[in-house]
Parts: C-alpha cells; sequence; structure tokens
C-alpha cells in the first residue's frame, strides 16, 4: 500500500481557486457556480484563463497547465475545483509530468483538487505519480451551477472538511454481484482510464476498489474499453467495483439492464463484488464526492454502502502553533 499524502481540510472563508483543464467553459454557468460556492462561505479565486478558448480546448495547452501549477504553489489557494471536464487534461498531464515541473510539485504540500469526467487523467496523475488523495466530485459550471439538487452537500462537506469523522456512503445501488470488499478507492471516467494504458501514467489497479463511470456510450463501446482493461491485466487484482449511474449508457430500458451481460463477461471468474448505479461523476441526482487513494470497504447486499476507512484529510495546524519536543541542553 502506497503513502498516501493527504491535504489540509477545507474550511468556510478559504480560498478556492478554479480552473478549466480541458473545454471551453460558458461564462454564465461559470458565475452561477461561483455564486453557489460564496454562498456556502468560501472565497472564490478564478485562474484569468479559465474562459479562454482555442478550438476544443479551454485555451493554450501550457496556458492550462501553467494557471493549474500557480494555484497549486499559491499558499493563499486551499483547494483547486473544476469549471468542467470535456476534453484536453491529457495535454495538462504531460505538460506537468516533465521532469523540471514534476520536480516542483513534488516540493509542494497536497492541496484539494476535485473533478470528474476527463479531469480523471488529471487527478490520477496527482494521486499516482505525487501521492495525493484527490477527489471525484462535482464541478463549478456544470453541479454547483445547478444548485444543491446536483451535488451532495453532506458527503462534499464530510469528505473535504472532516479530518477526524467515519464516513458513510449509503446509496440506492444495485448489487450486480453481493460481497463485501476492502482496497484503496481508485478510477473514474472510463474512457479516461483506458487511455492511459501504454503510457507513463498508466493506472495502477493493484488491491483498489474500482470507481468506473460514463456517459452516453452505446453498449459495443462499454464492452470494448471494459476488455481492453481486462486483457491489460487491469483487473486481476482488484477487490470490488463500483460502476457509476451510467446515465445515457446501454442501449435498454435502464443502462442496468442494458449493460448488465457486458459488465458480467468483463468480470467473469472474478470473486468480487460489483454495484451498479452509485451517483458520482456523470448522473441525474445529486453527485457524491468520493476521494482517491483512501482505504475504504463496500459492502454490496441489499443496500449498498461505501464507508471510507481513513478520512480523505488531515487536521490544519493552527497559526502559532509549533512542535513540541525535548528542551535541548
Amino acid at each position: 500500500m502506497k503513502i498516501i499524502r493527504k491535504p489540509p481540510a477545507l474550511q468556510r472563508g478559504d480560498a478556492i481557486g478554479i480552473i478549466a483543464p480541458s473545454s471551453p467553459v460558458e461564462m454564465e454557468l461559470l458565475e452561477r457556480g461561483v455564486r453557489e460556492l460564496e454562498a456556502i462561505g468560501y472565497r472564490i479565486v478564478v485562474s484569468d484563463a479559465v474562459l479562454a478558448r482555442r478550438g476544443v480546448f479551454a485555451g493554450e495547452h501550457q496556458r492550462r497547465a501553467e494557471s493549474l501549477l500557480r494555484f497549486l504553489e499559491d499558499p493563499e489557494i486551499r483547494a483547486i475545483f473544476s469549471a468542467r471536464g470535456g476534453y484536453g487534461s491529457n495535454y495538462v498531464v504531460e505538460y506537468l509530468a516533465a521532469r523540471p515541473f514534476l520536480r516542483r510539485l513534488k516540493l509542494l504540500t497536497p492541496k484539494i483538487v476535485m473533478g470528474y469526467s476527463d479531469v480523471t487523467s488529471l487527478l490520477l496523475f496527482l494521486n499516482q505519480a505525487l501521492g495525493w488523495a484527490v477527489f471525484q466530485g462535482p464541478m463549478v459550471a456544470r453541479e454547483f451551477a445547478g444548485g444543491e439538487l446536483f451535488y451532495d452537500w453532506s458527503s462534499l462537506e464530510q469528505t473535504l472538511s472532516k479530518p477526524n469523522s467515519e464516513v458513510i456512503l449509503e446509496s440506492d445501488a444495485w448489487s450486480l454481484r453481493p460481497g463485501e470488499a476492502e482496497g484503496r478507492l481508485l478510477g473514474g471516467c472510463l474512457p479516461m482510464l483506458t487511455a492511459t494504458l501504454g503510457t507513463p501514467q498508466e493506472v495502477d489497479t493493484q488491491g483498489t476498489i474500482l470507481l468506473l463511470e460514463d456517459v452516453d456510450e452505446k453498449p459495443f463501446r462499454i464492452d470494448r474499453m471494459l476488455f481492453h482493461l481486462r486483457r491489460a491485466g487491469k483487473f486481476r487484482q482488484v477487490k470490488g467495483v463500483i460502476f457509476g449511474e451510467m446515465p445515457g449508457c446501454g442501449g435498454g430500458a435502464t443502462a442496468r439492464e442494458g449493460l448488465k451481460d457486458v459488465i458480467s463477461e468483463a468480470f467473469r471468474g472474478l470473486d468480487i463484488p460489483i454495484i451498479f448505479g452509485f451517483r458520482f461523476g456523470h448522473t441525474t441526482g445529486k453527485c457524491l464526492t468520493i476521494p482517491i487513494g483512501v482505504r475504504a470497504r463496500l459492502a454490496a447486499q441489499d443496500k449498498v454502502t461505501l464507508t471510507l476507512l481513513e478520512p480523505a484529510v488531515r487536521a490544519r495546524v493552527k497559526k502559532g502553533a509549533r512542535k513540541r519536543g525535548k528542551k535541548k541542553v
């Protein structure tokens, strides 16, 4: 088990930096999301590059990467939220993975970094290259822009701000294969995980409870990606699997029915619990905040629960506090 470096807990009044590592952002949605976060009690700092555009990207690749790096190095910024997903985080990862920038990153104190969808590429990089706990969770110009009907307030608060309490996430998800498992949480958007194969950032699934989600994909494409991961050996030492709601996927009356046989084939011969419909990432309901890198227990029976076995953040050191030690003589 790798050592996970946890960011300091987020508090009211803290500054949250907003970035756009992928596709272009609509100003109206961004402003609505910013107002929602300010109403919660956070101070919001929007990167000057967020509204940039270059084709299908939110500005030049280097500029997007440098915007993130500036926020990561700014001591006043306590957390970094993504405005949206789309496509393009892979270029940011490529830039930050270069040796000069990676050296700078390794000297930093971890910060809360949150998003989903295409941002999965960035979260995996921060988790695997730096050992940081990172967060699959709501985004500014999407869930926060829609208000509290679209993000789960309880999991957001408990996961980002509570360094001492046990977090239990209950779900109306279905148990496709009942059972219990313990492991570190890892995963995100299925195409982004598949795209890491054969790269320096290839996903390491050993000993994990694997999170998989997507949106508006046909069954054969889901099958192809799961087949690719299985043939690459990425399911061999997985302890359990959590599928998201997968809205628009499957081609059947429901995504669960449309993908049930695909999932069964992908994980044949593996005696592990598998659930479907956990509301993280792309979802029609309230988006959960789920930490990546921390240990958790999955219980998949008639009722599905995910229990975090350790906090995802650490307690803040109070200003003026000093470490006590033996007095030198």
